[in-house]
């Protein structure tokens, strides 16, 4: 080789070498990626955290107000059946002008209309197996009917779908206790109802577990039950113009 030759094969090598330097230099550490992966992993972690706190928050409010709404339900409720039965068991005295109607009135298909508000209890038997929060085959058609019946009459009203059961201890189905049966059973008409083209925004699933009997104890099958309310949205509840 000559000197010539030599002398380009050196510089040819130099400059080889020093951009391999450089681009060794200039290359991200792999350390340092991972400590970028991480951090980005952890902003996103710390945004689904505040996101699903404030999630919890609006749902807690939310329960809180559904828990008050569903106190006067009941007790709006009791009032009328208890007008219900006076009405039917008292007898005029002398003719008058016709008033208008305050009693609660029970329609040909098991709703029960109020002024303040409409309703109707479906037993559980009807809507499910013992233990069971998969509605069978006739509790599939009965929610069918309900959804119906919202979209025709009460489209503009928030619906409170609310579980109840007996207080016999939970033995060998898979639920912890009946707060969480009842509770299994009003989400489960809730979702229902919703893919039966009601709208979600006014479906409120709520649960009373065994603490809200509707008969003595000595007729448990009364308590299993859901029961689905028809309420003017925005809470108005003791309003007589409230429309049916």
């Amino acid at each position: 080789m000559t000197r010539t030759a030599r002398i380009a094969a050196t510089r040819i090598g130099f400059s080889l070498f020093t951009l391999a330097f450089l681009a060794v230099g200039c290359a991200p550490n792999e350390k340092d990626l991972k400590i970028e992966d991480l951090t980005a992993e952890n902003d996103q972690l710390k945004r689904e955290l505040d996101d699903r706190d404030r999630q919890l928050g609006e749902a807690t409010a939310r329960e809180n107000e559904a828990r008050a709404t569903i106190d006067e339900l009941n007790r709006e409720l009791a009032r009328s059946r208890a007008d219900l039965a006076s009405s039917r068991s008292s007898r005029p005295i002398q003719q008058t002008a016709p008033q208008p109607i305050q009693q609660p009135v029970v329609q040909a298909d098991g709703w029960i209309s109020t002024p303040s508000f409409d309703m109707i209890s479906i037993p559980g038997e009807v809507l499910f197996a013992s233990g069971k929060a998969d509605l069978t085959g006739g509790g599939k058609n009965t929610i069918a009917k309900l959804a119906r019946d919202i979209q025709s009459r009460y489209s503009d009203r928030d619906i409170f779908v609310i579980g109840h059961t007996d207080n016999d201890p939970i033995r060998k189905s898979k639920w912890k206790d009946n707060w969480e049966l009842g509770s299994a059973r009003a989400l489960t008409c809730v979702r229902t109802l919703q893919r039966s083209g009601v709208n979600g925004q006014h479906l409120i699933q709520a649960n009373c577990g065994e603490f809200r009997p509707s008969d003595s104890m000595r007729n448990k099958s009364k308590n299993r039950r859901v029961e689905f309310y028809a309420v003017p949205r925005g809470g108005v509840l003791g309003n007589s113009t409230a429309r049916r």
